[in-house]
């Protein structure tokens, strides 16, 4: 569901609607160089592509640099991770001022 032009009263029931029945909610409004939007995906599940990591070996490797064993820079691997949203009326009532909300 996606919502633009209404009422903080209709996006929050209907934003508790579409979270109570695992739908996703989108919403949001422009006024002239201002504007906001929020997203409520429930429990939203996504893959992010990660470089690989080298390990670093502590022993004494043989052989010249050239054949020792590396990762390549493009070499990545794929982690599947998990987000829970907050419903619109969470977000309203957060006080976004402070050290609290710098850590949202």
């Amino acid at each position: 569901v996606c919502l633009t032009c209404c009422s903080r009263e209709s996006m929050v029931r209907i934003n508790q609607i579409c979270h109570k029945n695992g739908i996703k909610f989108f919403t949001g409004d422009v006024f002239g160089y201002h504007g906001y939007m929020f997203a409520d995906l429930g429990e939203h599940e996504f893959v992010e592509e990660k470089p690989k990591v080298a390990k670093v070996s502590t022993g004494v490797e043989d052989g010249p640099e050239a054949k020792r064993a590396r990762l390549e820079p493009a070499e990545t691997t794929m982690v599947k991770k998990r987000l829970q949203f907050c419903q619109l009326r969470e977000a309203l009532a957060m006080e976004w001022r402070g050290e609290k909300a710098t850590a949202a």
